[in-house]
């Protein structure tokens, strides 16, 4: 599968369901394909996730492929993040990952949020061990 260079894997409240998905996602996507990654994704105690990308797990989700770049740029500024930015000042950090299917075949690589180690140490993070946001 090739996905664009607007694509974003997204594990929380960007999914369908979730609370930001009608306001950032909803008719500006052409695609959503579900998807996971490897890392640890954990519930960082304010409303939303935060994941590490690591070998220690999976992390559920589904891959967004945005239309227009405007569209991808306003979900970086909902992450925090910004590319010209510090990326110890960023709330996320935006980096290339490796998705793959449920039964663990390769799709492609997209964008996906990495959550600032400084802020995972600060908040009352609890690792989900299913890897999985419910929205």
């Amino acid at each position: 599968m090739s996905f664009s260079q607007l694509s974003v894997f997204v594990y929380g409240t960007l999914k369908p369901g979730g609370c930001y998905w009608a306001r950032f996602c909803e008719g500006k996507v052409q695609r959503t394909t579900p998807a996971r990654i490897r890392g640890e994704l954990y519930d960082l105690g304010c409303g939303y996730p935060g994941a590490v990308f690591n070998e220690c797990g999976w992390i559920e989700g589904c891959v967004h492929e945005f239309i227009w770049p405007v569209d991808f740029a306003a979900v970086d500024a909902l992450e925090g993040y910004c590319i010209n930015g510090a990326p110890d000042k960023n709330e996320y950090e935006r980096r290339i990952v490796t998705c793959f299917d449920y039964q663990e075949l390769e799709l492609g690589r997209v964008w996906a949020y990495e959550v600032n180690p400084q802020m995972l140490l600060a908040s009352k993070a609890q690792r989900l061990p299913d890897g999985c946001w419910l929205v």
